[in-house]
């Protein structure tokens, strides 16, 4: 039988940042913007011993110069994909949820980019290349980082850590994690046993903080490598990470685009996509159209009770400069460009 290793998670101090704009009022009165993006292999400029072709200063291919353009033009798009706050320019989200950034200082550096983050969160000792992280305007009340061990009989790859990090604006609490499921590099099939089992560990964490409270608002947010719809798109011929609320509990994550359908089945929390509510996509992948980045939310936000968090919004709406003509990403090549992913938000309004 397939076996799991479930690693115990690790309690990490907080990381603070300068930041000359950590007022907490503003998202406490008028909301909160959760934005999630893959920056596409964004390396600091100093050799590390594990970059990839294209980014090994030793090599001349990369610079210092040539990376502050790159943080350059990822703010640039981040800002530009922000939804502004009534007639005032938009600065950023109050929470960005990042994909494939190499450490510590690369986080840092998009925060500066983009005009101060009081808490910046990364990965502890991260295997992996490169990793999540957070950049919060929200006080952090608490930060743990997860790794899930890749079933025995899956294929050899470094697990990366999931992040969760428990914020406070004003009084209302919000559970925001940080996900990179393992790509299908390798095969879809062969992979789905490693991303199934994050899946299943995310579901794990969502259940025990629901059984906690279960009016707690929590987003997921992360590139998954999977589509809401990928047990269709196989053919059902496999369970996937994702998987429809009517298909029941099991070692995956439950989702439903259905506001009412969010009730738990047999105790598995069921999330909320909103990507068919909403349209668009994050990602293309042979001239198709993908929604493999995802936004999901507890029920909380989205039923009329006592969640501190209402539901209001979601989108995946690109800065025009970040796509071609044709729609296509403009990721980072040949010193230009931005990331292969496409930025998504989640906007939640303060309950009455």
């Amino acid at each position: 039988m397939r076996r799991t290793t479930i690693a115990p998670f690790l309690a990490i101090p907080l990381f603070l940042s300068a930041c000359v704009r950590c007022d907490t009022s503003v998202a406490a009165d008028t909301g909160i913007v959760v934005m999630s993006y893959n920056l596409q292999t964004l390396f600091d400029p100093v050799d590390q011993g594990g970059e990839y072709d294209g980014f090994v200063v030793a090599d001349g291919d990369w610079t210092e110069a040539a990376y502050r353009s790159r943080i350059k033009a990822l703010a640039s798009a981040v800002l530009a994909a922000t939804p502004p706050v009534g007639d005032s320019a938009a600065d950023g989200p109050d929470v960005l949820v990042v994909q494939e950034a190499e450490n510590a200082r690369a986080l840092r550096d998009l925060a500066e980019a983009l005009g101060g983050y009081g808490y910046v969160l990364s990965s502890p000792d991260e295997e992996a290349t490169l990793s999540c992280g957070i950049l919060s305007r929200v006080p952090v009340t608490a930060f743990r980082a997860h790794r899930v061990r890749q079933p025995e009989s899956s294929p050899s790859s470094v697990p990366r850590y999931l992040l969760e990090a428990e914020l406070d604006a004003g009084g209302r609490r919000l559970v925001v994690m940080a996900a990179h499921l393992k790509s299908k590099l390798g095969g879809a099939a062969d992979t789905e046993s490693e991303r199934r089992a994050a899946a299943a560990f995310i579901s794990s964490i969502v259940a025990a903080r629901l059984a906690e409270d279960p009016t707690l608002a929590v987003v997921v947010a992360g590139d998954f490598n999977e589509n809401p719809d990928e047990r269709e798109r196989v053919g059902a011929a496999y369970p996937t990470a994702l998987m429809p609320a009517k298909a029941g509990p099991g070692p995956w994550l439950l989702i439903s685009g259905d506001r009412a359908g969010l009730e738990p089945r047999d105790g598995q929390p069921v999330l909320f996509c909103p990507w068919d509510e909403s349209g668009g996509y994050s990602y293309r992948y042979d001239g198709a159209d993908e929604r493999i980045d995802q936004l999901l939310l507890s029920p909380g936000p989205l039923a009329a009770g006592d969640c501190p968090w209402a539901y209001s919004g979601f989108s995946a709406e690109p800065p025009e400069f970040a796509v071609d003509d044709s729609g296509q990403p403009l990721g980072w090549r040949n010193g230009s460009g931005y990331s292969d992913h496409l930025p998504i938000r989640v906007s939640l309004s303060p309950s009455p």
